[in-house]
């Protein structure tokens, strides 16, 4: 096996390791049975003598025979064993967690230090339900690669529900993403890209996106959506955050209001910080005025969104705006259908060469 010299007792036999290709113990050994044997066999001392001048031909081939011979031993012999009494090592185990931690704090440190917003170190609060505040918030993974990030301000403290509308392509779905991005690297101890940040630990982060159901949901996309909403609804406590991207899809409007509004108010009652995204202002009418509720809306200006959230409820949704984007409003589809009338060209027989 393999000790430390701290452990070797004077009268424990070894072999010291010595990791370099020049073994003095071993090269001593070696001379002292060739100068024993020449004294039992005196024609071998005459013989090494009359070899010595041409002792560097053999140099070269003898060295590829040394070099894995002395490689061999120490790998076998210290090396690999060596490497196994480290892996057991409870100490060197320690040490790799701490050089781990170690690195991820410098590297939260060199992201703060290369972002082109401000950064601060959030301060972590105590309440009995989720609460955030959060000023000049900018999204941790965009806002580095843009200078012209816009930041928002957003302050959860007293409100249990958070509704935001707002045309398509206006920032909602991105500003939800920031809030549960910074909210998870203030739990981490990291830096946040905000000018001013208080919040307090969420025990769980809920985001609930639309998804296409599978057949093998056994449910259409109503039944699919509800069945996620509710194990969000069972999971969730007075400390968590809820995030909802649209709410009772694929059902009829007045069912849609009815049903929102009982998931939205059980939500309200558990004391969780939640934030729906919604295009159904006739929903959050419903909410406006309320103490417990928050109406933000994206804010336009010359027909562009600021990406700044302000205060209200949108009514529009510029849906005309992306189809034209896009390329499939009225026109576009009117021109397609009259196109498709119009008789093809025939096209001309391909001209080939007659057999001589």
């Amino acid at each position: 096996g393999v000790i430390p010299r701290e452990e070797k007792q004077w009268w424990t036999p070894c072999v010291r390791f010595n990791p370099s290709l020049f073994k003095p113990v071993g090269m001593l050994v070696f001379i002292a049975m060739i100068l024993v044997v020449s004294e039992f066999v005196p024609l071998l001392l005459e013989m090494v003598t009359s070899m010595l001048g041409t002792f560097w031909i053999f140099l070269f081939p003898l060295a590829l025979l040394y070099i894995p011979i002395v490689g061999g031993f120490d790998r076998d012999g210290c090396i690999y064993p060596f490497r196994d009494v480290l892996k057991r090592a409870p100490e060197v185990h320690r040490l790799l967690d701490d050089i781990g931690r170690l690195d991820e704090l410098l590297s939260l440190l060199a992201y703060a230090e290369g972002l082109k917003h401000p950064s601060t170190l959030p301060v972590l609060k105590t309440a009995k339900h989720h609460a955030i505040e959060l000023e000049g918030v900018r999204n941790p993974i965009l806002a580095p690669e843009n200078a012209d990030y816009v930041g928002n301000d957003i302050d959860l403290a007293n409100c249990r529900l958070t509704l935001i509308t707002g045309p398509n392509s206006g920032g909602k779905t991105a500003f939800c993403k920031t809030l549960a991005q910074t909210q998870l690297l203030a739990q981490t101890g990291a830096f946040v890209v905000a000018e001013k940040a208080a919040m307090t630990v969420a025990d769980r982060i809920f985001h609930q996106a639309p998804e296409i159901s599978q057949l093998a949901d056994g449910e259409g996309r109503f039944g699919t959506e509800l069945r996620r909403t509710k194990a969000i609804f069972m999971a969730s406590s007075a400390k968590s955050l809820v995030i909802m991207d649209e709410l009772s899809e694929g059902t009829t409007h007045e069912e849609k209001i009815e049903i929102s509004m009982n998931i939205l108010d059980g939500f309200a009652k558990k004391g969780s910080s939640t934030l729906l995204i919604t295009h159904n202002h006739a929903l959050v009418d419903q909410y406006a005025g309320r103490s417990e509720a928050l109406t933000r809306q994206v804010e336009f200006a010359g027909g562009k969104p600021t990406f700044r959230l302000v205060s209200g409820i949108s009514r529009v949704s510029h849906a005309d705006k992306v189809a034209a984007r896009i390329g499939f409003t009225k026109a576009d589809i009117d021109r397609h259908l009259e196109e498709e009338k119009k008789p093809s060209k025939p096209r001309k027989p391909r001209a080939t060469k007659s057999p001589t």
